[in-house]
């Protein structure tokens, strides 16, 4: 993606008071099944940094947990009232995911929940992420797999019950009904490939703040991360980590298809 993209989607998260208030429903309750993927993946006593950590209470999270905890946020504005967490086993720092500004491993660990996708370059996100975690430490991304065909099939749920929410990824009934293919088809060229191709979307940031990913860049897929990281010789501990009965369902036989993508990968060694 173009770097103009990326200096506008800087601007957009800088400064969307919108946005911010959408980030305030992500309160403890809703970030909870990602706290206890990352304490699953992760062991307790890590140095850790949380990347897109938007309004910072899943990093207070981790750190009352047994974590030391950086959280690194690209928009100050998002941080604003984190100021008033930190403390020795607490950081907050105004930061972009694609340009850290940390040594090479200089944490045991890095997590990030529903950032990946708000990238303009997935890749370079990868990179910094790999280059920033110790030999043996672990990664762990959590976040939607848009590629997934569940995705519009949600969204032909939702529109077969006439509900009058913003529909992101679908235009019509047909169009969601040829999306479901398209998106599975994609899935599966993307397996036989063997390598990521990563793809990427024009976000929509001049619309109203909505939600649903509408300002998502980067098309996630969770077999572009397996992939990735599996190029590097990384040794894969998780794809996803359900949280219901169908999704566990899901997570043991297709879970490059989930809605829900949850990468847990470990470093080699020196």
């Amino acid at each position: 993606m173009s770097g103009d993209l990326r200096e506008r989607m800087r601007a957009f998260y800088g400064g969307s008071a919108e946005y911010l208030a959408l980030l305030e429903a992500h309160d403890e309750q809703f970030l909870a099944a990602y706290v206890n993927a990352v304490l699953r993946f992760i062991p307790p006593q890590s140095r850790a940094l949380e990347i897109g950590g938007g309004n910072g209470v899943a990093a207070r999270m981790l750190q009352q947990a047994g974590m030391d905890m950086v959280c690194a946020e690209i928009s100050p504005l998002f941080l604003s009232k984190a100021a008033e967490w930190q403390t020795d086993r607490l950081a907050y720092a105004a930061a972009d995911g694609l340009q850290l500004p940390f040594p090479d491993e200089a944490f045991d660990a890095v997590c990030s929940n529903e950032y990946i996708e708000h990238t303009a370059d997935a890749e370079a996100a990868l990179q910094e992420m790999a280059r920033v975690t110790a030999p043996n430490g672990r990664v762990l991304i959590a976040g939607p797999n848009l590629c997934s065909p569940f995705i519009p099939l949600r969204e032909l749920a939702h529109r077969l019950r006439r509900r009058d929410i913003p529909y992101i990824w679908t235009n019509s009934k047909r169009d969601a009904l040829q999306k479901i293919w398209q998106n599975a088809r994609t899935v599966g060229a993307k397996k036989r490939k063997g390598q990521p191709s990563f793809l990427y979307r024009e976000p929509e940031l001049e619309k109203p703040a909505v939600g649903g990913d509408a300002d998502s860049a980067y098309i996630s897929a969770t077999v572009d991360l397996e992939q990735w990281f599996q190029a590097r010789g990384w040794k894969l501990l998780a794809l996803t980590a359900p949280v219901s009965w169908k999704g566990r369902l899901m997570g043991r036989f297709a879970p490059r298809y989930s809605p829900h993508l949850c990468v847990a990968a470990q470093k080699p060694g020196d």
